[in-house]
């Protein structure tokens, strides 16, 4: 026995099925018209495949859906007095299913031998010509694949060194920062140099996770979050008593979402600690990002002195500021600032879209 699946198919001119031969079809089979075997959505175009039979002689690779909606590829042709069609999931079945039939001869009273290598011959060579362009292309796809899981792989270990690369190159100018601020007598010419520091290092630090994730566009930014924000807090708060709360979700976000994240989040917290605690006030700063329904909250708060009575934040022209607005602007974010009790920055926003 051929190994195939299929059906084949002896019909008089009007497409009543005389004989069926079932190889290993998964649904009742039985006499009666042949639009009764298929999908009620291909009855027409079964109509015109069996015209097509009559009209033609033969008729090659018509897709159509059996009741169960499984797609079976049918051929067939014509003797002058019956329809003889083949059917199967594949296109290179249909092949098999002719030769199976050879083999078992269940038509073998319809068609003499002259006569059926006669009508055979033409669709043999039909189906064994789609066949070899049917392999042709597979084998073509398949070397397009391979180049393209090439080209991928290449892409992904070239991003993986730039963002190394961008990491050693921002730790090596945190490096160089640090170094030059044990000479820097100014206090405030010091924390001008501790803020570039702190930026250097944020950037460092999420190039570094991109680095090791091998995602390039994707940060886990909770994660993320949390590690910068000890970071910052170490870096700006040892000579404060300052306590630090987090309350921080898990999200992955696009690295175009991160970078002003990143940018806003450094600018704060600066701002916090020269601004919201003078002199050797305690107090403690909050951080909370959450995940809502499409959208996302960040929010930085401290109990520190609050903004000065009479500023304007939406006005302001402050350097601190205009940093904060525009990107947040460039977020497409709806920013909030509250002072009582301290101040609070909430920014709401969603994640950028490639």
């Amino acid at each position: 026995m051929v190994d195939v699946k299929g059906l084949f198919l002896i019909m008089d001119h009007g497409g009543i099925i005389e004989k069926i031969v079932n190889y290993g079809v998964n649904i009742p089979l039985q006499r009666g018209s042949f639009l009764n075997i298929l999908d009620t959505a291909c009855h027409e175009k079964a109509s015109r495949f069996i015209n097509e039979i009559r009209n033609k002689k033969a008729a090659y690779d018509w897709e159509m859906n059996l009741k169960n909606l499984e797609m079976y590829h049918f051929s067939g042709f014509s003797d002058g007095e019956r329809i003889y069609v083949a059917g199967s999931p594949e296109r290179e079945g249909m092949i098999k299913i002719y030769r199976a039939v050879e083999i078992d001869a269940p038509w073998r009273g319809g068609l003499t031998p002259s006569k059926k290598a006669d009508v055979n011959i033409e669709l043999f060579n039909e189906l064994t010509r789609l066949n070899n362009e049917l392999s042709a292309a597979r084998r073509e796809l398949l070397k397009k694949n391979t180049e393209l899981e090439r080209t991928l792989k290449e892409k992904e270990m070239l991003l993986r060194e730039i963002n190394h690369r961008v990491k050693n190159n921002l730790m090596i100018i945190s490096s160089l920062l640090n170094l030059q601020s044990r000479y820097v007598k100014d206090l405030d010419d010091l924390m001008l140099f501790k803020e570039a520091q702190a930026k250097a290092r944020s950037m460092a630090l999420l190039h570094e996770r991109l680095y090791r994730s091998g995602k390039h566009k994707r940060v886990e930014f909770g994660e993320y979050l949390r590690g910068l924000l000890k970071d910052l807090y170490y870096s700006f708060t040892h000579e404060k008593k300052l306590k630090l709360e987090t309350h921080i979700d898990d999200a992955e976000l696009d690295i175009n979402t991160v970078v002003p994240l990143v940018l806003i989040l450094n600018e704060l917290f600066t701002n916090a600690v020269k601004h919201a605690f003078p002199g050797e006030s305690e107090g403690t700063v909050s951080v909370s990002f959450k995940r809502m329904n499409g959208t996302y909250r960040l929010e930085f708060k401290d109990d520190g002195v609050g903004l000065p009575e009479g500023f304007d934040w939406e006005t302001s022209s402050t350097m601190g500021m205009r940093i904060i607005k525009s990107l947040a602007e460039q977020l497409n974010a709806n920013l909030n600032v509250k002072s009582d009790n301290g101040t609070c920055f909430s920014i709401e926003f969603r994640d950028w879209k490639g």
